[in-house]
């Protein structure tokens, strides 16, 4: 796009993926009428609109539908993605990282501009077949969110090799209680909750940059030039035998 090669650092696929990887091992107990545990439960997960898995339960009419008792379950899916301008910054502003030995080898710095700014919005749905399922579930979640959590997330595109915070936000939660209708009609217990990642988009990689490994230095005759070799932060100027020590940042 834009004369720029195609590029794809996998930075929304990486958010999704540890989203759904916070809330894979939520648990809760079954207990009996002495209040003794009988039973742990680990809560499945899957990617997908709620309205998918509650289509999936009410297809069956009868009461021997074995899906019914897959409950409690949690999805998760994106609704939205937007721009934020409140952390914009300077977007000439440039970083530079090493190349890797899998983005074309050692010894180059390549130029990467300030990354964008975005709002991904993620919904978490919980069903449940009663409210006591779904209180235990959601008093393991709300607890963590004050309203913010910060997930780091490692960038598996070679050419940057950098992790990143990403404060995840709740923004809300909402329950609904099917419990009207006739005995025909299946009871639900649909948590939901809103959240809010901000995260940061990169562009492009310019690979076109390297590092100085020597220079011309005119020292004021201009007949004659003097080569200086070395790193920068200890060049040698060979024809006049001087040493100068010159710091420079990259």
């Amino acid at each position: 796009m834009l004369g720029k090669p195609p590029f794809y650092h996998q930075t929304i696929r990486n958010c999704i993926i540890g989203f759904g990887k916070m809330f894979s091992d939520v648990e809760f107990e079954r207990f009996d009428n002495s209040g003794t545990a009988q039973q742990k439960i680990l809560v499945p997960i899957a990617y997908g609109p709620k309205e998918k898995w509650v289509q999936r339960l009410e297809q069956d009419p009868t009461l021997e539908d074995q899906q019914y008792t897959t409950l409690p379950r949690l999805s998760f899916e994106m609704a939205a993605i937007s721009y934020d301008p409140l952390r914009k910054t300077n977007r000439m502003g440039t970083l530079k990282i090493n190349r890797t030995s899998a983005g074309g080898g050692s010894g180059k710095r390549d130029k990467l501009f300030a990354p964008v700014p975005f709002n991904l919005d993620m919904q978490l749905n919980c069903l449940t077949k009663t409210t006591e399922d779904g209180l235990q579930i959601v008093e393991q979640i709300l607890p963590f969110f004050t309203p913010e959590f910060t997930m780091k997330i490692k960038n598996t595109d070679p050419t940057l090799e950098t992790e990143t915070d990403v404060p995840i936000i709740l923004n809300s939660s909402s329950f609904v209680d099917d419990y009207d209708g006739t005995f025909e009609i299946r009871r639900f217990v649909t948590w939901t909750f809103n959240f809010t990642l901000k995260i940061m988009l990169f562009g492009g990689v310019d690979q076109t940059g390297s590092v100085i490994t020597s220079t011309f230095v005119d020292l004021g005759n201009p007949d004659e030039q003097h080569r200086a070799t070395g790193d920068l932060n200890n060049l040698q100027v060979t024809d006049l035998g001087w040493n100068i020590t010159q710091k420079q940042d990259l």
